[in-house]
């Protein structure tokens, strides 16, 4: 083909579908062209064909779905999405409660566990009474568990003497 339909091919293609023959100084060069020269008339005429093919293939503007077409769809895909241990959780209301509860149940045990160590002194000026134990060994007297208590921080108080 050559450059000079080659540059003009758009426009000459555009012309023919609208009018069925172009007109103006630039579409006579054209088709003076193309009635001389059998090459370029024969591959304009093969493009034009597929340009009429394309067209056909291309829906008209007012074309729209079927009614319920969408919910069909959306149906489908529903039937044909894999089956997940998860989506017995997620989607129903028996998982949605269990879920609820479970929060529930971690966040009051949550509060139960820091209740019981401040009540107990490990969150908060726990340390200083430790190392305040720490310091003097404690006598071992008492009932048994006041005993096993002293022999406890003694043994954790315990410094060996330094040779």
């Amino acid at each position: 083909m050559h450059g000079f339909i080659r540059e003009g091919l758009e426009d000459l293609l555009t012309a023919k579908r609208v009018s069925e023959g172009a007109t103006g100084e630039r579409f006579q060069g054209l088709d003076q062209h193309l009635a001389s020269c059998g090459e370029c008339a024969g591959e304009v005429s093969v493009m034009q064909a597929h340009s009429e093919l394309l067209r056909s293939f291309r829906p008209p503007e007012e074309a729209e779905p079927a009614a319920g077409f969408y919910a069909r769809v959306l149906q489908r895909i529903e039937e044909h999405a894999r089956a997940s241990i998860w989506a017995v959780f997620i989607y129903s209301p028996y998982g949605k409660r269990l879920a609820l509860a479970s929060a529930t149940l971690a966040l009051l045990l949550g509060s139960f566990v820091v209740a019981q160590e401040s009540n107990d002194g490990h969150l908060s000026g726990g340390e200083n009474l430790v190392a305040q134990e720490m310091q003097v060994a404690a006598p071992v007297i008492g009932d048994q568990s006041q005993q096993r208590d002293a022999v406890l921080v003694n043994f954790v108080s315990y410094q060996g003497s330094a040779k």
